[in-house]
């Protein structure tokens, strides 16, 4: 019966008590290699602030450390900087462990994320007061911000106009990632950023590289080729305080100054070169709005690298060449008619005398503007002959370029109109519309918004059913 006894007992050490002494013996060296590295990290950065953090996160399975309740005081300033976690995932243990020895050798992991949570920055710390004030003779130099346009005299918003607009603590939530597809020999990188009340952003983007493998000698010769990038901006309450703030400040209704905003945008533009067609500028305006949006993407399938960069005289022709599919508060924007030259020097003259200018109506000033502008065009000149024969003369009309439409197009032309408007027809009676966003010998990838609002759907569609294929151009 004894022996039985410790026959059971020495079953139950080697089945259960060796593992959890294995695996807590991994936690607690895991733990401390942590805690090292971020003593370290807090010994280096001493001479510029205070670091402290409370817990250190180990997650076996999911191959992620980190550290929570982590907190940051400026030296010499009032204030911390806090973060409720930062979490770092790599592809395997080994590799996180010895993170900064291969890092410092060159080598790199072929994916890596990391995320912090609860990023919070106040306004009305000791060390927000000194940085704006340091920041203050760059922001001057920079001059008029798009984003200040028409409030007051002002060429941008200080930390003190933030606080003002009601704002006291900044919150974020950031995640970076990227990963190595050697067989494609691709990069993949992605952002992510919710910062409250007051925007989420994204920005992914796809780099082709000429090695298979990712280190840091390759990188320098890696030949980067630029094949994608997606960009995606929400307003999360930001607009409404700044129109608010804007209007107050010049004595006048919202709408008052979001239609002045409308005119000084039109004149900045002007001025630093742009010509933008109305719709354009109307869909950019709309960005200022609550709630307004922004969806960009760019496919290069033949790849867009420092060679294509030397054929880009002017901003205007990376427009062309890029060929970006723009939505402005979901509603696709053509970017047809955007040009660029050398900027007037007295346009931004302009611009600033309707800027101080805080009671102006910008409706009756538009007018205006249009009226001196009909004004100061030069007489058509009637020719003599018509003058005798008593008949009414019209000069020739500029010929207009072709509306636009659907048009046919072959399948073997689609992989070139990535990121464009497109029509599918099935040899089954289907009709698919919506954006082409894939395109190979044997498969076309339609994305398609559906009628309810509530998102889009992706349709991967064989070529070998196709009937029609249509472009709009």
């Amino acid at each position: 019966m004894q022996k039985k006894i410790i026959k059971i007992l020495s079953v139950v050490f080697v089945v259960i008590l060796i593992p959890a002494l294995v695996v807590g013996g991994a936690y607690g060296f895991i733990w401390w290699k942590v805690s090292t590295a971020a003593d370290q990290f807090a010994t280096d950065i001493a001479p510029f602030a205070e670091m402290k953090y409370q817990q250190v996160h180990i997650n076996l399975p999911d191959t992620e450390v980190g550290l929570k309740g982590v907190s940051f005081t400026p030296s010499g300033m009032d204030g911390e900087i806090g973060i409720d976690a930062a979490i770092l995932k790599a592809p395997s243990w080994g590799f996180l462990l010895d993170l900064e020895e291969k890092l410092n050798s060159g080598e790199f992991p072929e994916s890596f994320n990391l995320a912090m949570t609860g990023l919070s920055v106040d306004l009305n710390s000791g060390y927000m007061k000194q940085w704006a004030n340091m920041a203050t003779d760059m922001q001057h130099q920079a001059g008029q911000s798009y984003d200040a346009l028409g409030c007051g005299e002002r060429k941008y918003f200080s930390v003190a106009d933030l606080r003002k607009m009601g704002y006291s603590t900044i919150s974020s939530d950031i995640s970076l990632q990227y990963g190595f597809d050697s067989q494609e020999r691709q990069l993949y990188f992605d952002m992510q950023s919710k910062t409250g009340q007051i925007a989420d952003m994204s920005l992914s983007f796809v780099v082709k590289v000429a090695s298979d493998t990712l280190n840091a000698q390759t990188v320098m010769f890696a030949q980067p080729e630029l094949r994608k990038v997606e960009t995606r901006f929400k307003d999360k309450g930001y607009n409404v305080r700044r129109n608010r703030f804007c209007a107050k400040g010049n004595e006048e209704t919202v709408e008052q100054y979001r239609e002045k905003y409308k005119l000084l945008l039109a004149q900045k533009l002007k001025g630093d070169g742009w010509t933008i067609p109305d719709s354009i500028l109307t869909g950019f305006d709309g960005l200022n709005k609550p709630g307004g949006s922004l969806y960009l993407r760019v496919d290069i399938p033949q790849g867009f690298g420092m060679q294509s960069m030397m054929l880009v005289e002017k901003p205007s022709d990376l427009i062309d060449a890029l060929t970006p599919y723009v939505e402005f508060n979901g509603k696709p924007v053509f970017l047809d008619g955007i040009s660029w030259e050398q900027p007037d020097p007295n346009a931004h003259t302009e611009i600033a005398a309707v800027q101080s200018s805080s009671s102006m109506d910008a409706t009756e000033s538009s007018a205006e503007s249009e009226k001196n502008l009909a004004d100061s065009q030069e007489e058509v000149q009637i020719p003599e002959e018509q003058k005798a024969l008593g008949r009414t003369y019209f000069p020739n009309p500029k010929p207009r370029p072709a509306p636009k439409s659907f048009k046919p197009v072959s399948l073997s032309e689609l992989k070139h109109h990535l990121g464009e408007p497109v029509v599918i027809h099935t040899y089954f009676g289907r009709k698919i519309e919506g954006k082409l966003i894939g395109a190979s010998s044997s498969v076309i990838t339609v994305e398609h918004r559906l009628v309810d609002g509530r998102g889009t759907a992706t349709y991967p569609i064989s070529t070998k059913k196709i009937e029609t294929a249509q472009l709009y151009r």
